[in-house]
């Protein structure tokens, strides 16, 4: 049996790999600050550590791992001294990455789908350096990748995901809209909702690292986006019908967003303006042998865990009663 580190286990699509590797009798261990879902998991083995403290990395660092599963690397300078410790220590390092990395702020960019060929964003020293994930989160995770594959003591594989939605998400951003579908009689889409976005589903992704846990591949990039592209009006439909529900779609144009403030990704989670967003996955549907569900059924694997939990008012994107606000300035002018 191989011996499998995770670090971040118990979050979000990590917590879920980690279900399903239980599921087949495996038994990773978990190297984590214990902040999420702290008690999960009793009967796997436990590190407890900061992987930004390197007296903690030493305890891993003792060890010689089959495969390490990395969700939680957000500094590349941290990436760096980790895999130097982990030298001669470690096969098969796969590492979560992110879309994020190609020059999204491009609109020309997006005029068909992306393949893992495309050039990603640079990193600066000082990008590298910056604690302030938020502001140079693609360029850092650009930045890793760079550092595992130019490292030959490694055997990577890194995943670019997109957004990530379904069970355990905690951004509550994919949510937004699904819970728009549940409570609204009156929905606001941004410029129609017509732009188009490939995104990731949490239970195909942890499925997509599992069968590369077992995988070897030639090459050492992939798109892990899930499903074919589709748009915020399909996304809205789609979990209305499956909810049973009818709102009224009103249009936000691009003068209204610009006029009242309203920030793409911020106040419209899932959506980054007024451009496509497609990324191509054939080369992980190629070389692994997975199979993902359809955007529909996503959708309803999604919905059944939200009504499995209760309904909350999501803490991405506007709040409903600023929604209300600004459909009524539109209904008025």
């Amino acid at each position: 049996m191989k011996k499998i580190l995770i670090l971040g286990g118990t979050g979000f699509v990590g917590r879920i790999l980690t279900e399903e590797l239980i599921k087949d009798e495996i038994y990773p261990v978990l190297f984590n600050r214990g902040k999420r879902s702290p008690g999960i998991f009793p009967g796997l083995r436990h590190i407890s550590g900061d992987r930004l403290d390197m007296h903690d990395i030493e305890k891993i660092s003792k060890e010689s791992w089959d495969v390490i599963i990395d969700f939680s690397c957000m500094y590349p300078v941290n990436l760096d001294e980790i895999t130097d410790m982990m030298k001669g220590k470690t096969g098969k390092y796969i590492f979560v990455s992110t879309v994020s990395v190609y020059p999204m702020n491009d609109a020309a960019y997006w005029d068909k789908p992306v393949t893992e060929d495309a050039k990603t964003l640079p990193c600066t020293p000082e990008q590298k350096t910056d604690p302030d994930v938020n502001l140079t989160y693609g360029e850092k995770k650009a930045e890793c990748e760079r550092i595992l594959l130019e490292k030959n003591w490694i055997n990577p594989v890194i995943f670019r995901p997109g957004l990530i939605y379904g069970r355990y998400d905690y951004t509550d951003r994919f949510y937004y809209w699904l819970y728009r579908a549940y409570a609204n009689d009156k929905i606001l889409l941004p410029a129609g909702g017509t732009e188009k976005f490939t995104a990731t589903h949490s239970e195909d992704f942890a499925n997509l690292i599992k069968i590369a846990i077992e995988t070897d591949t030639t090459s050492r990039v992939f798109n892990a986006v899930t499903h074919t592209p589709a748009n915020l009006f399909e996304l809205v439909n789609i979990a209305a019908n499956i909810l049973g529900t009818k709102s009224q779609f009103v249009n936000a144009d691009m003068n209204f967003i610009n006029d009242n403030h309203l920030v793409p990704w911020v106040d419209f989670p899932n959506w980054v303006g007024e451009f496509n967003m497609l990324v191509d996955n054939s080369l992980a549907l190629k070389e692994f042998p997975v199979s993902f569900l359809s955007f529909k059924d996503s959708i309803k694997h999604s919905i059944n865990y939200y009504e499995s939990i209760g309904w909350h008012i999501p803490k991405a994107g506007l709040l409903p009663e600023r929604e209300m606000e600004l459909i009524k300035i539109l209904e008025t002018n």
